[in-house]
């Protein structure tokens, strides 16, 4: 499920009202964790998108 940012937020924001302030601090930190991994991956992703590239052989040289 993908929300808005702005539909995300409040849904956050709703959430941490009802934790408790060791509740709250775990859930940041499994945010700030997800926010890792889906860096890594757009990095990953990047990465194999750029090696494909590479990997193709130009126009030209299939022509031969």
């Amino acid at each position: 499920m993908r929300l808005p940012t702005k539909q995300l937020v409040s849904k956050i924001e709703t959430l941490s009202k009802d934790l408790s302030h060791d509740q709250l601090s775990n859930f940041l930190d499994i945010i700030n964790a997800m926010t890792a991994l889906v860096e890594e991956a757009s990095e990953l992703g990047n990465l194999n998108s750029a090696a494909k590239v590479k990997e193709s052989p130009a126009i030209g040289s299939i022509m031969h």
